[in-house]
């Protein structure tokens, strides 16, 4: 130490211009730093949750990862000029090179009947032309669950666009060209932003903001606390300017780098001001009292020698509890682990090699009073006397301290159960935060905008036991918050049958679906929801802002019931053994996926069975009603014929009087067309006639079902009911025709994700830091039993924090979670401190080592815990909430630190050294026996 300290003080002006450049150069890098915090990159992209979320993105245009929604709202989206409006935004938006697709509601797809059957059409192109037909509309749109509640609001004023970008696109950029292009229209709507981009957007402003407001204000704070310390501007200035320049240095090093910072990592020039003033003030400390002592260039050197070694163990340990945080491999926690290392590293330098050149060569003129007299029993320093009584309590009173540390740390053990694990945007960033605001007005008006997703992996997704498959885990998904309003394409499938067969299901053939499809295979919304070669798709949910907790078991309800269903199955005529039977069953499961329940549901699918086993014959009624019936399903064969359907229904109700005679002879002598005509629609009513029957047989078994719930079912339940008609069933079987996979993702899942990492990596980083720590001590104290007493102090430190947590209901976070580690590098500086100078003295023969080293290193301990914690609490000022949780608690377990240092750390040194004494003792009378 003696080299280091002369080479200093030689070096002095070398070592001050050397900062300067540093400064300047790292100064100029520091204007570049950026935050991005983006939940989906807090993990490694080869996490599996992380690459599967990531890789959708490349399958499905529709999947929301670089996206933004427009929300506009009018007095009334339903005229004319509003619709006309509405579809001159989303062309303006879709012209920009960087969107790659959007979904509006002029774009979605809806199906209209025509006198040639049926159509698909973006509604774009039956937009109103009059009030009467934008009404129209609205009746129309109100029964579509694709867009009604979900690109429209319920009131019928406000729609959304949502935005799609191209994955190359910068996300900032591109979201300031959409604004652009809106911006002209805000004074006709109202225009509101929001999606990922918007989050990141406001959470860099607010990092920022915690730059250029807190971290002044937090070292503002510290120049009062150290001024009421010292009394001396040196006193003040130094330690606050060489934590100032530490942080400068590791934000210019991270621009440097070029990699963004989390917001998390916004906190770094306040704990970094907090905790490397710590090392300025140690030894501005011991600097004065040294001069106390003597003058010249002995008092740089001999305070270099004495607080050196003190200074680096307590950086060294610092940074062990900052470097534990490598390990939780959470980005935001391992960034600021890493760049927190480097500002104490930094700090240790200045706080030693350029505070001792700054004292060579500006020496100050005179000493705080304090320093410049004897410690008096009667000093008027509220810190002297602080110091004084507590050294008096443990040296007199210390069963009472033990009694109220006991008592201290029995209320804390009532807080760790407690402990829980939240994320969710509004514990995050709290209640009045302008994202919280935003995501309520959406959550209210839309539903929300944060989707999860189910993907679909199968040969072809146009299987129609794939599309059930969608429908009957959207329908059970839908009871849970977390995948709320599901949307698919088999849904549209349903609309599509709805309007051709006249029920709201899925056929049991793919020749049936492929017909389907045919009308709805052009469509963006289709499009964008199924993969290039159609071999996979999503179904989306609306994510409702819950509980990480609840999140978590919704998710794994979901998990529970695909994992039940069947993901291997082949296709099997109804008539082969056993379908018949497990069509049953798969109805009644059908029925209570639905929402029904039954007191007895093997009664229920004996009696679907027996509907399944009845002819079709036996709902052909051969009545008025059902020659009416099969003469409207027939009517566009029978306009084509130049025909009326009353003069075929009475045609129809003769040949039903006369069952001997061909239904074509009837026709051709009741209605006086050729015979060819006559047999042509001979066979059209034919088929006619099978689908009413059809119609009926699933009408039957609804009126039973309604019978047997007493209530009225909605059309949803067709999907059900239809399958009373199937031809063909998909049974369970080992290497079957269809393989289906499933798996689950999102944003909220991602982040539900990361919430089961949080009590795994807490432990790794825990027991890493103890290590660490245990292994610094024992090289400076060499001594196992010394290096175990003194990190006493700072386990029940760990203890304190987390039993906090408990007691005032601050959840496990990203923040959070780094108390414990920043507990341990922060609060070791005490004990390194208080333990140096203890045994120092001891070997020096102090007749009172205890008031000695409380007296005088005590006070440096305290205006260090002093300082770091009222920095710290600068935080609480923040508009993010995490950050004002992180403030409090660190700032709050930092002083209680204190005190266990100060009080518990003393009792231990205090008994270890009368023990060592005692048995000193009895080893000398044996000796003097022998």
């Amino acid at each position: 130490m003696q080299k280091i300290s002369q080479w200093i003080v030689k070096n002095a002006w070398l070592i001050l211009i050397a900062v300067l450049v540093v400064t300047i150069f790292f100064g100029f890098q520091v204007v570049n730093v950026k935050f991005k915090d983006d939940v989906t990159e807090y993990l490694p992209e080869d996490d599996p949750e992380i690459s599967f979320y990531n890789s959708l993105s490349d399958k499905f245009a529709s999947f929301q990862k670089k996206s933004m929604i427009v929300a506009l709202e009018f007095d009334d989206l339903f005229t004319p000029h509003n619709m006309e409006l509405l579809q001159e935004i989303v062309e303006s938006i879709e012209e920009l090179s960087s969107v790659r697709s959007i979904s509006a509601l002029t774009n979605m797809p809806k199906v209209i009947a025509t006198d040639f059957g049926i159509e698909v059409r973006e509604v774009v192109e039956v937009l109103p032309q009059t009030p009467e037909e934008a009404e129209e509309l609205r009746r129309d749109l109100e029964e579509d669950k694709l867009i009604w509640g979900k690109m429209v609001t319920e009131d019928g004023k406000g729609t959304i666009i949502a935005v799609s970008f191209y994955e190359a696109v910068d996300e900032e950029e591109a979201v300031d060209e959409v604004r652009a292009v809106c911006r002209p229209y805000e004074e006709k709507v109202q225009i509101t932003y929001f999606g990922l981009p918007i989050i990141i957007e406001q959470t860099s402003y607010d990092a920022q903001r915690t730059l250029r407001v807190l971290a002044p204000l937090s070292g503002l704070l510290l120049l009062l606390i150290l001024y009421w310390g010292f009394r001396s501007l040196q006193g003040v200035i130094l330690p606050v300017f060489v934590a100032l320049l530490a942080s400068l240095w590791t934000l210019g090093l991270a621009a440097l780098v070029g990699e963004s910072l989390t917001v998390v990592s916004a906190t770094l020039p306040v704990i970094l001001l907090a905790m490397v003033t710590a090392y300025g003030i140690h030894f501005v400390n011991r600097y004065y009292e040294e001069r106390s002592r003597m003058g010249g260039d002995d008092v740089v050197k001999v305070t270099l020698q004495e607080i050196f070694i003190p200074i680096l163990l307590s950086a060294l340990t610092t940074m062990g509890g900052f470097i534990s945080l490598l390990s939780a491999d959470i980005k935001p926690i391992t960034e600021f682990g890493l760049y927190s290392t480097l500002g104490i590293f930094f700090g240790f330098l200045l706080s030693t090699f350029f505070l001792g050149a700054f004292f060579t060569v500006f020496v100050p003129r005179r000493l705080p009073r304090y320093y410049s007299q004897e410690e008096e029993e009667d000093s008027q320093d509220l810190i002297g006397r602080f110091l004084l009584f507590m050294a008096r309590g443990i040296t007199h009173h210390r069963n009472l301290i033990i009694a109220i540390i006991v008592v201290a740390l029995a209320v804390l053990t009532i807080g760790i159960p407690r402990i829980q694990v939240e994320t969710t945007v509004e514990e995050q960033i709290g209640v009045n935060h302008p994202l919280t605001k935003l995501l309520k007005y959406f959550q209210e008006r839309f539903g929300g905008t944060s989707y999860n997703y189910l993907y679909i992996e199968t040969e072809k997704v146009k299987e129609p036991f794939v599309l059930r498959e969608m429908i009957r885990i959207s329908r059970f998904a839908e009871r849970y918050e977390t995948f709320a309003d599901p949307s698919s394409i088999a849904d549209f499938i349903c609309n599509l049958n709805e309007a051709m067969d006249g029920w709201k299901a899925i056929p049991d053939t793919r020749e049936k679906v492929e017909n389907l499809w045919f009308f709805a295979q052009d469509n963006s919304f289709i499009q964008d929801r199924i993969s290039e070669d159609e071999d996979a798709t999503l179904v989306e949910f609306k994510a409702r802002e819950t509980t990480s907790r609840q999140l978590e078991e919704e998710v794994e309800a979901l998990k529970s019931f695909l994992a039940q269903r069947p993901q291997e199955v082949k296709v099997v005529s109804i008539t082969e053994e056993g379908a018949a039977e497990y069509l049953a069953t798969s109805i009644v499961e059908d029925l209570e996926i639905f929402g029904l329940s039954f007191s007895d549901p093997e009664a229920v699918e004996q009696m679907v069975f027996q509907f399944i086993g009845q002819p079709l014959r036996d709902f052909m009624a051969f009545d008025e009603e059902f020659a009416k019936k099969v003469a409207h399903d027939a009517f566009l064969e029978i306009e084509g014929l130049g025909l009326e359907e009353e003069e075929v229904e009475e045609a129809l109700l003769s040949y039903f009087s006369h069952p001997h005679f061909s239904l074509s002879s009837v026709l051709e002598t009741d209605l006086g067309i050729t015979e060819d005509d006559a047999l042509y629609l001979a066979e059209v009513l034919d088929l006619s006639m099978e689908r009413v029957a059809r119609n009926n047989k699933a009408s039957a078994l609804r009126q039973e079902i309604e019978n047997l719930v007493g209530q009225t079912l909605d059309s949803d339940f067709d999907f059900v009911f239809y399958q009373i008609l199937d031809e063909y069933v998909f049974l369970p079987q080992e290497n079957g025709d269809i393989l289906v996979y499933y798996q689950i993702t999102g944003t909220p899942i991602i982040a539900n994700h990361i919430n089961q990492q949080l009590f795994t990596r807490q432990i790794e980083s825990l027991i890493l830091a103890f290590v660490i720590i245990y292994v610094l001590l024992l090289l400076q104290l060499r001594s196992a039993k010394k290096s175990l007493v003194a990190i006493i102090p700072i386990l029940m430190a760990v203890y304190t924090s987390f039993g906090l947590m408990g007691l005032l209901g601050i959840p496990l976070n990203t923040a959070t979670l780094m108390v414990a580690s920043i507990a341990i590098g922060a609060g070791i500086d005490y004990t390194i401190h208080l333990t140096s100078r203890w045994y120092m003295e001891v070997e020096k023969g102090s007749s009172n080592p205890l008031r000695t080293t409380l007296v005088h290193t005590g006070r440096g301990i305290v205006l260090n815990s002093l300082a770091v914690s009222g920095g710290i609490y600068i935080l609480t000022l923040s508009r993010i909430r995490m950050l004002r949780m992180f403030g409090d608690l660190v700032a709050t377990v930092l002083l209680v630190t204190m005190f266990y240092t100060l009080m518990v750390l003393p009792l231990l040194l205090h008994a270890a050294e009368y023990g060592n004494n005692k048995n000193n003792n009895k080893k000398n009378k044996d000796m003097e026996r022998g």
